[in-house]
């Protein structure tokens, strides 16, 4: 099968690093094509993959040429010649709008190379992660005031790009202060499966990923005095962190590239027949 990969401008970084996982899991047994949506009827491919945030403009989607799945659904136009073509399917890993077919669920993938990583130990400075987004910088400068109450020993790192393994093994401590349901540019799995313990907002994805608190530390959004409080529980009370960090290690397996894998080949080959 042939299968044209679309990446829209808005893409978040969580969609790019999914397309990247993606390409690498599909190219054993298929031909995948990054192509712009102007190409994708020239590519010669049998169903396309649209990665995207937010809703799909209308224009480059009016009669789009092939089956398609997309992370996004058209935006409505008010102009009836100017409708564009649906997704066949629109895929999240956390669905709302279970009760319409077209709305399904997709595995989040974690790149093979972050499986395993080692996380930093020892004593000394105690360095957190992060990656740096809109909201994050007041949110970490208000909890890093409170921290500083009891611990002079903490320091908070920002990553301007996606994080690599060797990032996340500079850390002693992984944290998403996420403060919106449908930012999932967390890298919580990232750190799930580096062996990192994590702190994380309590949005749907970070429960998801985090299993409902069992496998990592969840505080209410926008809450830096909760925050705090999770961040120093988890570098300095060993006896709580270790058993999340535990747990997360028996399910780290959940976001290896083939549980994702399977369920977006039998969407390719449901909607190319």
């Amino acid at each position: 099968m042939r299968i044209a990969q679309v990446i829209l401008p808005n893409a978040s970084a969580y969609e790019r690093k999914s397309q990247r996982a993606d390409r690498v899991s599909l190219a054993g047994a298929h031909d995948v094509v990054l192509v712009s949506p102007d190409d994708v009827r020239a590519s010669g491919a049998d169903v396309a993959h649209v990665y995207a945030s937010g809703e799909l403009p209308v224009a480059p989607f009016v009669r789009f040429p092939i089956p398609y799945l997309s992370s996004a659904d058209v935006r409505r136009s008010r102009w009836p010649f100017r409708r564009a073509t649906e997704p066949d399917y629109v895929v999240s890993p956390v669905i709302e709008r279970v009760e319409q077919s077209r709305y399904q669920p997709l595995p989040e993938a974690v790149e093979d190379v972050f499986f395993g990583a080692r996380n930093a130990e020892g004593g000394g400075q105690k360095v957190i992660g992060s990656f740096r987004r809109k909201g994050v910088q007041s949110m970490v400068e208000l909890t890093l005031a409170r921290i500083a109450r009891f611990r002079d020993d903490v320091t908070w790192h920002l990553f301007d790009r996606d994080p690599a393994p060797e990032d996340l093994a500079s850390v002693a401590l992984w944290v998403d202060p996420a403060s919106d349901e449908n930012d999932f540019d967390g890298f919580v799995a990232e750190a799930i499966v580096s062996g990192l313990p994590v702190v994380a907002s309590r949005t749907k994805i970070n429960s998801l990923r985090l299993e409902q608190g069992r496998t990592g530390f969840l505080v209410p959004p926008r809450d830096p005095n909760e925050l705090a409080h999770a961040i120093l529980a988890a570098l300095f009370k060993p006896e709580v962190a270790s058993m999340k960090l535990s747990a997360a290690q028996q399910t780290a397996s959940k976001f290896r590239s083939r549980q994702r894998l399977r369920v977006l080949v039998h969407m390719y080959e449901t909607i190319a027949t």
